[in-house]
Order: structure tokens, then sequence, then C-alpha cells
């Protein structure tokens, strides 16, 4: 008896066409769609890999469609990266993305087609629940390396439910050679990067573009509000930045903080980098159930960030405050704060204020 209808989401790289032609080998029925962003000029899903993934489709006997998610993708994202920088912090484009966009718009794309599966290349794994009514659970690739656990750490259980992750377990090499083995064409393709909506990945001139005109230059000052130089518009800038500060003070300097009420840079030592304490917003549990009580639990503040242990403290109005053991560098607000046990992705929160 066949396996049920899957929809699977289409990049024209190699994680994507690996997915897609793994699902079919188990037999699912297998149907390709490609999604479209952000015009022409983009880092994935350009034209070129609207191409590729036609062509992988074409291999593989399957179905294959274009969706336009454009005007979707400029409100729910664009215009959420470009607030963010406005208020001085650095926003994560690609954790807003999927879930409402490549697991919120793509499911209901799903739905009209009649599959009951969503298929994708993210190196994650999905736990089905072992009792009825249990927790599905979200955990990290096995390959840490390309782990994109951190990504996916927005998905409510509805949308884990119908995702499948057929990658997951292998390491990238492997992912090749099933590639070369399947015959695709992509199988030696390069790595799409990410704000795929940003080909030279100029982010001041890329939201200047957007807002219509310049931002307004300030101050650069340190920690005592001894003025040092002007930037160029606090868009331009993140938590950790050195280079193209424009100032010189005869050490290496960084920026520790953006003051947007003030339109200020603040820059410092690298040891004023690091900070054990922060508060976080929206809460959002996915493996475990909601929890008032205090955890014990391993955090990245960032994608490529090495998980450190630390204690998650709920608060009544659903914010956190999270108290590392050991500092670390160079906390932003704007990013995500993403808590696991081991490899299971417990929850996730917005990194909101700096403590201490």
């Amino acid at each position: 008896m066949p396996k049920p209808r899957v929809l699977v989401g289409m990049s024209g790289g190699v994680d994507s066409s690996v997915a897609a032609a793994i699902l079919q080998e188990k037999g699912y029925e297998v149907i390709g769609v490609t999604m479209r962003f952000w015009g022409e000029r983009n880092r994935c899903c350009s034209l070129e890999d609207v191409v590729d993934a036609q062509k992988v489709a074409a291999q593989l006997g399957i179905k294959h469609y274009l969706v336009h998610f454009e005007e979707l993708f400029k409100r729910e994202v664009v215009d959420y990266f470009t607030e963010e920088y406005e208020r001085g912090r650095t926003p994560n484009p690609c954790v807003v993305c999927n879930p409402k966009i490549k697991f919120g718009a793509l499911l209901k794309t799903a739905d009209e087609m009649g599959a009951e599966y969503l298929g994708t290349g993210h190196y994650a794994v999905v736990s089905r629940p072992r009792l009825e009514g249990g927790r599905y659970q979200l955990r990290r690739g096995k390959e840490r390396g390309k782990d994109q656990s951190y990504f996916l750490a927005r998905l409510n259980q509805d949308q884990l439910r119908r995702v499948l992750f057929p990658i997951g377990t292998f390491p990238k090499e492997k992912i090749r050679d099933l590639a070369e083995r399947f015959g695709l064409a992509i199988a030696r393709k390069g790595e799409s990067q990410e704000a795929c909506f940003i080909p030279d990945g100029d982010v001041a001139a890329f939201i200047e573009r957007q807002r219509g005109s310049a931002y307004a230059p300030g101050e650069i000052v340190d920690p005592s509000g001894t003025v040092l130089g002007q930037h160029r518009g606090i868009i331009g800038y993140t938590i950790g930045q050195r280079k193209g500060l424009g100032i010189a003070v005869g050490r290496p300097i960084y920026v520790t903080g953006i003051d947007a009420e003030k339109n200020r840079v603040i820059v410092g030592d690298d040891i004023d980098l690091y900070k054990r304490r922060f508060t976080a917003t929206e809460m959002h549990w996915v493996s475990a159930e909601p929890s008032k009580d205090p955890m014990e639990v391993s955090i990245r503040i960032r994608y490529k960030h090495k998980p450190a242990r630390g204690r998650l403290i709920p608060q009544e109005d659903g914010r956190v405050t999270v108290a590392f053991n050991e500092a670390q560098r160079a906390l932003t607000p704007g990013q995500l704060a993403v808590f696991y046990d081991r490899d299971v992705v417990l929850g996730s929160a917005w990194i909101d204020s700096i403590i201490d």
C-alpha cells in the first residue's frame, strides 16, 4: 500500500533534493514545490535555483510547482528585519520565516494539494510521542556542524506533527554521496547562505533602500559617554562588531551596545562583551510542556554558538530570565535564545535586555 502524499520544499540545493529522493524511495507520493520569496536577485530560490529544482523533479519523475510568497515574505520577514535594526536590535529572519512561511504558509499549500506531510532538507530530527497525547520532540541533527534545530525552535506541535526531515540523521558528506547515487545533477552544488534577500550582504544599504532614505548619523561613545567619533546610522552596527567603526583609540574596540533612542553606538573592550544574565520575551515551549519552575538547561544565543549551561527562570508575565554558569560573549538583543536538554529543544525566547 503506498504511503501518504508529501509536499517537499525544494530550493534547488543538495539537501532538499536528496530529501525528496529519500522520501520517494521510501514509498511516499512526493510533490515538489519551490517558494519564491524576494524577486530574482537573492541567494536562494533564485531563477537558477528554480531551474535546478525543476531538473531534479524531472529526474525523479515527480510533479513540481512554483509558489509565490513575495508579499507575505515582505510583510512578515523583511518588514520585521528592517524594524528590528531601526530599534537597535539584531534580527534573525530565518527563525521568523520558518514558522510563518516555510512551515506556515507552505503547510496550507500542502493542504490545498491534499498532502498529509511537509518534507524539507533541514538537519534536524522529530521524535513522535510514545504515548497518545504526548508531545512531538524536536531534536538536534546528527551532524552538529550542520544542525538546524536552532532555526526551527519556534515551530509548534501541529507543525512538528506534519513535518518530515529525512536527512536529519545523516552527515553532510553522506548526503552528497546519496545525491550522486540518485544521479542528481546538483550533487556537488555549493551551499546557500543566510539572509537570502540581501544578495550583496550590505544590510545597511538594503534597509535604506527599503526606507527610501539614509539614516541619521550619530555619536560613537565609550561606556562613560565620552564621544569617540561618529557612526553612519545605527542600522550598520551590531553587538560584537569590530571592523568598520572608523575610529582609532590605540587598541581593539568593539560594539558593546546600541541606544536607538539616543541614536548612539556604544563601544568598549572585548571583556565588556562578556555577560552572564539576560531577560527574554515570548517564551515558546517546543518539546517540553510549559513550566513555571526554574530549570537547568543548555543555551544557544545564536546559530553558531556552542551551547552553554545555565538556568532558565520563567516569570509570571511570560518572560524568562536566563543566567549562564559562565559569562558568554556578545549577548545580542533581537537574537533567539534556544534552550536544550541534551539534544532536545525545550523551547526558545527572544533576547530582550542584558542584565549583567
